[in-house]
C-alpha cells in the first residue's frame, strides 16, 4: 500500500519547522551572546573613561604644588626663602605628595620633608635613567611625569617636573631649574583599584615616558588581558592607556537559561529571545548614549564630540571646517552670586541656544565645566563669522528663582585645515584663540594667530584674589549702600589694623567700612565723600583723610583714595586703597 503525500508532509513540515526554528534560534543566541558582549565592552568602556577622568583630576589636584613653587620662584626671583614652610602647607591639601624639591639647574638643592632626600644634591641630568626625561621637559618647556620608580621609605613613587624660565633683558628666556612634586604612587592609585576589584573588573594602567612611545605597565591586577576596552589620556608629557575587561571575560552569562527556554518551544522561545534581544539592544545603545552624552544639557561630551569631529574629519580630509570653542565670562561669579543651580541654568541656556542657532550645520559639545565646543561642518571660517559675531557679542538671558539672569561669552575660532590639519591641534589653536579674547577683556570672539601661544595664559595663570592680597598697599572694596558691607580686604589692610587674618580683621570691624573709621571721625568722612562724588558726577573719585583705631589701641592716620563704580554683580560699589600716615611722602 503506498502512502499518501500528505503522510510525508507531516512528516517534513514539522521537521522543517524544528529545523528552521532552531537555525532562527542558534542565530538569535549568537546574537544575543554577541550583544552582551558588546554591552559588556561599553561598561567597561565607560568606566576605563570615567577612572581615566578621575586619575588625571588627582594627577592635577597633587601636582597643582608644581605651579605655586613655580609663581614663588618668580615672585622671588630664585629660590623661595621660606621654602619648608610653603611647601608643609602644600602636602597638607593633598595626600598623594610624598615631597616636594626644588631643583635650580636641574640639581636638587631643597627638599621637603627632608627625610625623603635619597642623597645629598643631585643633578638630574646627570642620572641616566632620568636624563632622558628632564632633557624632554626642558627642551619642550613640558611640565612631564616620570615613574614609577623607587623611594628611600621602601615604597614607589611618580616625579612631577615643572621647568621653569626666567625672561632676559633682551627677551630671550633662561632656564632657572625645576619645581617638583614627587607623588605616592601606590595611594594615588589606591581609589581606582579598590572600586575595580569591588566591581569585578580585571584591570592594567600603563604609561609612556616623556619622549618615548613604548607603554610600560605602572600596575595590573593580572599579567593578561583577553582583548580588553582601554582609554588613553596625556597628562605630564606621558601617554597613560588604561584597559579593562570583566573578571569573568566577555563569556555570555545565560546559556543554561536559553537551554531551558528551548524546552519550552521553538516559537516561546524565539519570543521571548527576540525580546529579550531588543532590551539588550535597547540598554546598549542607553549605555552608548550616557557614554558620548552630558547629562547636564544633552550635547555630546568630550568623548562623544571628539568621535563625531574625529569620524568627519576622516570622511571629509581636504573640507574645510571651522572649530570653536565657548566659554561663559565669569561663570564662578554666576554660582557665586546665585547657587550652583542657577550656574546649570546658564549652562542649559547656553546648549539650547547652540542647538537652536548650529545643530543644523555644526557637530556642538560640552567639554566640561562652562566650555563648550563645536565644528561648523563644511564651512570656512570666512563664512561662519558672520555667524558667530552676532552669538559671541550680544547677552545671553536665562531664568532662575522668578528673574531673569544675564551673562556673555567669550569664543575663540580656527579654520581646518589651512590652520591645523588634527582634531586636537585644530581645537588647541581655538583654544589658544579663546584666551586671546579672555586677555583683551573677555566677551567677544578672535581667531586664531599662529603667533598667539602660550605666552599670554601666564596672565590669567595669576588669580587677581591672590594678587590683590599681596599687594604693597592697603585695599579695601565695600559696597555703597547703607550698610557699606566690606566685600574684600588684603593682607595689608588686615596687618594695617594689628590683625593676623581676614576672620579677625571682620570681626573687629563688624564687616563694615564704618567699623574702620574712627566714631568720632565718620560723619566727617561720609559728608566728604559724598560731597566729592557729587562735584564729579554719579562715579567718581574721592580723597580724605581720617583717624582709625587698631585692635591694639593704637591711633593711625590714614589717606583714603576711594573710587565709585557701577557693576553688574555687585551694583555700586567702593575701591579704596588706605595710605598709612607714614607713608604719604
Amino acid at each position: 500500500m503506498k502512502r499518501k503525500p500528505n503522510h510525508y508532509k507531516r512528516k517534513l513540515i514539522p521537521l522543517a519547522v524544528f529545523v528552521v526554528g532552531l537555525l532562527i534560534f542558534l542565530l538569535i543566541v549568537s546574537r544575543l551572546a554577541k550583544n552582551e558582549e558588546m554591552m559588556m565592552r561599553d561598561r567597561c568602556a565607560l568606566n576605563a573613561q570615567i577612572y581615566a577622568d578621575e586619575l588625571e583630576k588627582d594627577f592635577n589636584r597633587s601636582s597643582i604644588a608644581t605651579d605655586m613653587m613655580a609663581y614663588m620662584i618668580m615672585d622671588e626671583g630664585g629660590r623661595p626663602r621660606d621654602f619648608a614652610r610653603a611647601a608643609a602647607g602644600m602636602m597638607q591639601r593633598s595626600p598623594y605628595i610624598d615631597s616636594i624639591q626644588l631643583a635650580p639647574d636641574g640639581i636638587i638643592a631643597d627638599v621637603y620633608p627632608e627625610s625623603a632626600r635619597i642623597i645629598g644634591k643631585e643633578n638630574l641630568f646627570a642620572l641616566p635613567d632620568r636624563v632622558q626625561s628632564v632633557t624632554y621637559s626642558r627642551d619642550n618647556k613640558a611640565t612631564i611625569i616620570q615613574g614609577p620608580f623607587q623611594l628611600s621609605e621602601g615604597h614607589e613613587g611618580l616625579a612631577v617636573r615643572q621647568p621653569i624660565f626666567f625672561e632676559n633683558p633682551d627677551g630671550t628666556e633662561r632656564f632657572w631649574g625645576f619645581s617638583i612634586v614627587v607623588l605616592k604612587a601606590p595611594d594615588i592609585f589606591e581609589s581606582m583599584e579598590n572600586d575595580l576589584k569591588a566591581t569585578h573588573n580585571e584591570y592594567r594602567l600603563s604609561k609612556t615616558e616623556p619622549g618615548d612611545d613604548e607603554y610600560h605597565v605602572v600596575l595590573a591586577s593580572r599579567e593578561y588581558l583577553d582583548r580588553p576596552e582601554a582609554q588613553t589620556f596625556f597628562y605630564g608629557g606621558c601617554y597613560w592607556k588604561l584597559e579593562i575587561m570583566p573578571e569573568r571575560g566577555w563569556q555570555p552569562s545565560f546559556p543554561l537559561i536559553l537551554s531551558f527556554l528551548l524546552g519550552l518551544g521553538i516559537v516561546f522561545l524565539l519570543t521571548g529571545m527576540t525580546m529579550l534581544l531588543l532590551k539588550l539592544q535597547e540598554r546598549r545603545n542607553h549605555l552608548h548614549r550616557m557614554a558620548n552624552t552630558d547629562s547636564l544639557t544633552g550635547l555630546y561630551n568630550r568623548q562623544g564630540f571628539d568621535e563625531a569631529v574625529s569620524k568627519w574629519l576622516r570622511k571629509h580630509p581636504e573640507e574645510k571646517a571651522t572649530a570653536v570653542i565657548i566659554d561663559i565670562d565669569n561663570f564662578k561669579l554666576v554660582n557665586d552670586l546665585n547657587s550652583h543651580r542657577a550656574g546649570d541654568e546658564a549652562l542649559k541656556n547656553l546648549a539650547h541656544t547652540m542647538q537652536q542657532h548650529f545643530s543644523d550645520m555644526a557637530f556642538v559639545g560640552r567639554n566640561g565645566g562652562d566650555e563648550f565646543c563645536a565644528l561648523f561642518r563644511g564651512m570656512p571660517a570666512a563664512e561662519a563669522v558672520p555667524l558667530l559675531d552676532g552669538f559671541a557679542t550680544r547677552r545671553h538671558l536665562f531664568r532662575y528663582d522668578g528673574k531673569v539672569h544675564s551673562y556673555t561669552i567669550s569664543m575663540g575660532y580656527a579654520e581646518y585645515p589651512t590652520q591645523a590639519r588634527s582634531r586636537s591641534s585644530l581645537f588647541q589653536c581655538a583654544d589658544a584663540a579663546l584666551y586671546a579674547v579672555k586677555l583683551r577683556g573677555k566677551q567677544g570672539m578672535s581667531q586664531y594667530q599662529p603667533h598667539a601661544g602660550e605666552t599670554g595664559r601666564s596672565q590669567l595663570a595669576f588669580g587677581l584674589q591672590d594678587i590683590a592680597m599681596h599687594l604693597p598697599g592697603a585695599i579695601l572694596i565695600y559696597k555703597a549702600d547703607e550698610q557699606e558691607k566690606i566685600l574684600f580686604a588684603n593682607l595689608e589692610l588686615i596687618h594695617l589694623f594689628d590683625c593676623d587674618t581676614l576672620e579677625e580683621f571682620l570681626a573687629y570691624t563688624n564687616g563694615t567700612f564704618r567699623g574702620i573709621v574712627h566714631p568720632d571721625d565718620y560723619d566727617r568722612v561720609e559728608t566728604s565723600i559724598d560731597e566729592q562724588i557729587a562735584a564729579s558726577g554719579s562715579v567718581g573719585t574721592d580723597a580724605v583723610v581720617y583717624r582709625i583705631l587698631t585692635k591694639k589701641g593704637r591711633l593711625r592716620r590714614v589717606l583714603d583714595k576711594g573710587r565709585l563704580v557701577d557693576t553688574d554683580f555687585y551694583g555700586r560699589i567702593f575701591y579704596v586703597v588706605l595710605l598709612d600716615e607714614s607713608s604719604w611722602d
